[in-house]
């Protein structure tokens, strides 16, 4: 145990007697026996020529003094009066103001040397302490790291003034403390290390110019802090330490690029942790920045050279200038690589950065060499690190991939042993609780598998490795759901499907707590989309475990995590405002500020940028107090499991009106889940996923890509008619609708509640269309509506069901929630729609009191200030929906786009029923399925109870008979509700027009 160690240990015990009081602290046998340890680890007798040495006996004896003397007060210990009196004398002759004032006075009377010690001095030995620093990080001897500390401790205490002076040998020490724990893996030196640079920060005034230094200081050490605890906070407060430094230091600051560096590590880090695109960006561009100002003989060059290769690699979209990233990213470690020497401390880190970019760069480009220089470079840097280091697990996991991205490639059985004992090796050095311990467990659960074959012992340790990995919780919630769906898969694929709902159940836990509110909405997509059909898998396992319950609770817990964030702020929550009237006051506020902070694009103008840091800082802010008040929340009697996913019994009351069918694909199974007052009732399809997708792909090129309108309606006909004899069929006679209503009879009313692949499907059109065929089909059976969740169709039925069409209002109520139509007959840049000013005539003709919007002064601003006015709406206009990026759905209006995020934080109290005449308008995506996203959708979100869409694109003069209608039918008395009216208006047309079924099939209601 060094000096410095053994100084660490007595100043923390003295510590805790100040705090506590209690003599025991000092008197205990481990406390003589540390101060004895201390007593003989210095030489007294022998004069102090060093500035070391003269620094460790000064540290020892300040802290010797100081044991002895208060146990002296306690006990009057002549012993102690000797040993510390005698001390306090030696402390008194560099540093009288740490000696006691009666003590003080006593060696003044004596004529004993009392003195302070120069600042000069003082600077000189914080001087000689961050040369030493250098020393040791270009040689890596940790000794010289001791050597600094002790320096950099004297220069600290025996300063009398908490002055500037003070604050640099703090700062300083803060430095070497890091850079110790760095190469020794001490944690008491990191925590220390945090400490001293708080209390420096404390002492710097605004405008100092040592200010950027300290905060670059405390960011690197909040770095460290967060790479052991997984605690999100520190890599905040890094990251605003560090923004502080690099963008308030000027330009000619012989540290920016440094402080640069550290900014550039801590929002790579923050990407890793969050998904934050903006951070990855924001990476890229400092360490850009970094290393284009560092000097080309700059002994730090070779870590920025490697910093920048691992934001390249490490940013999700396209890189700048359109270069190869893992070329580029290469060239720039090589290059680092080539300024260092054997010994040098960011060498095996440069190797291990090489390995793993070889490796990625084989996926593109396919040359095998690229796999045996990874597996050199990684070697070499697990050779070149030191035994303590805690770069050790990193380096071993890196070396450990290399080899197994080459035994995969090349059957290599050796390797993959090896890759397996080098991450066991990694696991073994990691306390239990460390971050880290998921990235090597996920990696070792994978080895395993691979080399499983047909032994059972290492597919049973594969997936002991995965779900270990999945519960280390001081993990991302990001990393812990891709171990527990790794972990689930792995369970379905050997049958434990017991096993693997829990694995799936935790995945889908830790998706909602990935796609946060602390991120906009842009990053929540872009990270739930990382999990395309993890709902349908996690039902189809539950359902295989004979968890049918389960598996409803599932799909609802993982479905529409972004729909529910938002159903947050619209719920009415009663209860909570009886029970905890300041608690619900304080989540509205939260939640509404959330809606409110701005959420799309920006510009790349630097006010710009700032705006958008400012109100990601604040978002992610909001987010956390939003989790400390649902805490909060949860503690009240009757409140535990406030916001939390519904369970089943309550689930089953959006049954009530009529069954809901949840549909689900997957490679486990697919299945029909079949809701009714009598509970669930499970209907196994006897379909293959795979079979389910190439259906999806040929119904997809019919409404969108088949030129031929003819082989369009074909294929069309023969999906629906597939769609019924597998499907719809199946659920209609298990449900009891076993034949079509007849004239008199009362139609029943069902909803579809489709997952994954099934999102894609028109179930409500399914049927045997073709004269030949007999005519059955869903039409004739059912009135279809849809819901995006089981929530969401709760949430509509809270809403009274007034439909503003048919229920006269008072005169006071038409100036302020009446009737608005839309129509846009010509539009700048897309084809005229003659039909649609026929359309909105008609629909004006029945209700005048509308305000009719068209031509130039439709535009985006005035139709979402109409909406905020209006009980009801009707669009007759162009619309258009981007499968892969289903948030890009659209209204054409005459300036543009009115989007689906223009819309989706609206709050419309009026309104009651739209009606959206326009293309692709219910139509979610094939990325997101299972978010239903869709502009229908987003207006229901918006206040709408009721919303007719349409699902694929719509021909303009069949939608004018549609619409008029459906208008017809609301208008009558008993009016029926909007999904009768467009049932009923569909049969008309389809009496009519019986060949087209692409006319008429893609209307749908979404709603209650």
């Amino acid at each position: 145990m060094s000096i410095e160690t053994l100084t660490f240990a007595m100043e923390d015990r003295l510590a805790a007697f100040s705090a506590s009081g209690d003599p025991a602290v000092l008197r205990g046998p481990e406390a003589q026996q540390l101060a004895e340890r201390l007593y003989y680890a210095i030489d007294w007798l022998a004069p102090q020529t060093e500035k070391v040495e003269t620094a460790r006996a000064f540290n020892v004896a300040v802290l010797l003094a100081s044991f002895h003397w208060q146990r002296f007060q306690y006990d009057g210990s002549d012993a102690d009066a000797g040993r510390g009196g005698l001390f306090y004398k030696m402390v008194s002759q560099v540093a009288p103001h740490c000696v006691p004032t009666d003590l003080l006075e006593v060696f003044m009377e004596q004529g004993e040397p009392i003195r302070d010690t120069p600042t000069s001095q003082l600077t000189a030995l914080t001087a000689r302490g961050v040369s030493l620093l250098k020393e040791a990080e270009i040689n890596g001897d940790a000794r010289l790291l001791d050597d600094a500390v002790a320096l950099c401790l004297f220069a600290v205490r025996a300063n009398p003034r908490q002055d500037v002076v003070w604050a640099e040998s703090l700062i300083m020490l803060g430095n070497v403390l890091t850079r110790r724990y760095e190469y020794t893996g001490d944690a008491d030196s990191l925590t220390r290390a945090y400490n001293v640079t708080l209390m420096a920060e404390d002492v710097l005034p605004e405008g100092d110019p040592y200010r950027p230094k300290c905060f670059s200081t405390l960011g690197h050490i909040a770095i460290r802090l967060y790479e052991r605890e997984g605690d999100l906070d520190r890599l905040d407060l890094a990251i605003r330490a560090l923004r502080e430094a690099a963008y308030g230091a000027p330009g000619y600051d012989q540290y920016r690029a440094a402080y640069l560096t550290n900014l550039a590590t801590a929002l790579s880090q923050h990407y890793g942790h969050t998904g934050r695109f903006e951070s990855a960006t924001e990476a890229l561009e400092a360490q850009f920045e970094a290393v284009r100002t560092t000097p080309r003989d700059h002994p730090d060059l070779p870590s920025r050279l490697m910093n920048l290769a691992a934001a390249l690699q490490g940013h999700p979209g396209t890189v700048p200038n359109g270069v190869d990233r893992h070329d580029e990213a290469a060239a720039h470690i090589r290059h680092a690589l080539s300024l260092t020497t054997d010994g040098h401390p960011d060498r095996p880190r440069g190797l291990r950065l090489l390995a793993g970019v070889l490796q990625k760069r084989f996926t593109s480009k396919h040359d095998p060499r690229d796999l045996t220089d990874a597996v050199e470079a990684g070697r070499a840097a697990v050779e070149a690190c030191g035994v303590g280091s805690y770069q050790r697990p990193y380096l071993l996991r890196g070396f450990a991939e290399a080899l197994m991205a080459y035994a995969d490639h090349f059957s290599a059985v050796d390797q993959l042993d090896e890759a397996i004992g080098a991450l066991r090796e990694a696991d073994a050095l990691l306390p239990k609780d460390h971050p880290y311990r998921r990235d090597t467990l996920m990696t070792l659960g994978y080895a395993l598998r691979d080399r499983a074959g047909a032994d059972p012992a290492d597919r049973e340790q594969a997936l002991q490795a995965l779900r270990d990995a999945s519960s280390i919780t001081s993990a991302p919630a990001r990393d812990r759901a891709w171990a527990a769906v790794a972990a689930g898969y792995l369970a379905a694929d050997s049958e434990d499907f017991t096993g693997a709902v829990e694995s799936f159940t935790l995945a889908l836990e830790q998706l909602e707590l990935t796609a946060w509110r602390g991120l906009d909405r842009a990053d929540r997509e872009r990270l739930i989309a990382e999990h395309p059909n993890l709902v349908a898998h996690a039902a189809a396992v539950a359902v295989r475990a004979d968890r049918a319950e389960r598996a409803v609770e599932l799909i609802e817990q993982g479905r529409g995590i972004l729909l529910a964030q938002a159903l947050e702020a619209r719920t009415d929550h009663s209860e909570l405002r009886a029970l905890a009237p300041e608690l619900d006051h304080r989540l509205r506020q939260v939640l509404d500020e959330l809606d409110r902070l701005p959420d799309g694009s920006y510009s790349t103008a630097a006010e710009e940028v700032h705006e958008r840091r400012r109100a990601n800082d604040r978002r992610a802010a909001l987010a956390r107090e939003r989790e400390e008040v649902l805490a909060d929340i949860r503690k009240v009697s009757d409140l535990a499991d406030f916001l939390r996913p519904r369970p089943f019994a309550k689930l089953l009351v959006a049954a009530e009106r009529g069954p809901v069918v949840l549909l689900c694909a997957s490679r486990y199974g697919c299945y029909a889940l079949l809701l009714s007052g009598a509970g669930v009732q499970v209907l196994d399809l006897k379909l293959d996923e795979r079979h389910v997708a190439n259906r999806v792909i040929r119904f997809t090129r019919a409404v969108d890509g088949e030129p031929s309108p003819l082989r369009a309606s074909e294929a069309l006909v023969d999906g629906l008619s597939w769609l019924w004899a597998v499907v719809a069929k199946p659920v209609l006679e298990a449900l009891g609708h076993t034949k079509p209503i007849g004239p008199g009879t009362e139609w029943p009313r069902l909803w579809w509640c489709p997952t994954g692949l099934f999102t894609l499907l028109p179930m409500h059109a399914a049927g045997h269309h073709r004269p030949e065929s007999g005519g059955d089909a869903v039409l004739d059976r059912v009135v279809s509506s849809y819901t995006p969740t089981l929530r969401a169709l709760l949430y509509t039925r809270t809403h009274p069901p007034k439909h503003p069409l048919t229920h006269p209002r008072p005169p006071s109520a038409r100036e302020a929630a009446r009737g608005l139509i839309v129509s846009m007959p010509s539009t700048p840049g897309w084809p005229d729609l003659p039909a649609a000013e026929q359309e909105a005539r008609a629909v004006h003709r029945r209700h005048p009191d509308a305000e009719l919007v068209t031509g130039p002064a439709a535009t985006a601003p005035s139709v979402r200030e109409a909406l905020t006015h209006c009980s009801w709406a009707h669009f007759a206009c162009h619309g258009r929906q981007d499968l892969g990026h289903p948030s890009r759905g659209a209204l054409i209006l005459h300036d543009g786009p009115l989007t689906l995020r223009d819309i989706v934080n609206l709050r419309l109290p009026h309104a009651q029923f739209a009606f959206l005449s326009a293309c692709e308008t219910s139509r979610g995506g094939i990325v997101l399925a299972d978010e239903a996203i869709s502009f229908a959708t987003a207006l229901q979100l918006a206040g709408f109870r009721d919303v007719v869409g349409t699902l694929w694109s719509i021909d303009d003069t069949l939608a004018s008979d549609i619409t008029d209608l459906v208008y017809e039918h609301m208008s009558r008395r008993p009016a029926p509700n909007p999904a009768t009216a467009l049932h009923a208006a569909l049969h008309a047309v389809r009496a009519h027009h019986p060949d087209d079924v692409m006319g008429w099939a893609p209307y749908v209601h979404v709603g209650p």
